[in-house]
């Protein structure tokens, strides 16, 4: 079984980014005139779901949680908002290289499984909104102490081997 543990570091430095991200859109709101602050709106939501998703990716590397599991069975993906389990049968291909430049893709031959898993989460019902694929199956590599190249190699070398 391999464990990826979280980079700490780059959770707090996005966390910080993030932060003055939202102070900025805030005093948008609260000095500009209405047309910016409804962009800004939208602005203080989207940098508030990104400040809880690294919030909560840095409680589980408090926790010693890895960001991700990966083994014979499947993967745990603890990067993303909830930690799910995806087994290698159910998995097609990794992606990459979408607007999410640092992220892969977890191509699943039913990404609703996965979409729908989570629809109580209000904060998931917010990630939706931003993409038509399932947050869940994203996985995260810039908060992982792995490079994404190097992580791509060893889930499709595991993919092949396992399916």
């Amino acid at each position: 079984m391999a464990e990826i543990k979280f980079r700490k570091s780059n959770i707090i430095i996005s966390i910080i980014l993030c932060l003055l991200g939202f102070f900025f859109f805030v005093y948008l709101l609260l000095t500009q005139y209405f047309v910016v602050k409804i962009i800004s709106i939208l602005w203080v939501f989207i940098v508030f779901y990104i400040i809880v998703i690294k919030y909560r990716q840095l409680v589980k590397a408090n926790q010693e949680i890895p960001g991700l599991e990966i083994n014979d069975k499947g993967i745990t993906n603890h990067t993303s908002l909830q930690s799910v389990f995806i087994d290698w049968n159910d998995i097609e291909s990794f992606q990459a290289g979408f607007y999410r430049t640092t992220n892969i893709f977890i191509n699943s031959k039913d990404p609703k499984k996965y979409k729908d898993q989570w629809m109580g989460n209000p904060l998931q019902l917010i990630g939706n909104i931003f993409s038509s694929k399932p947050e869940s199956l994203w996985i995260d590599t810039e908060t992982l102490d792995i490079e994404k190249k190097e992580l791509l190699v060893l889930l499709n070398h595991k993919l092949r081997e396992n399916t």
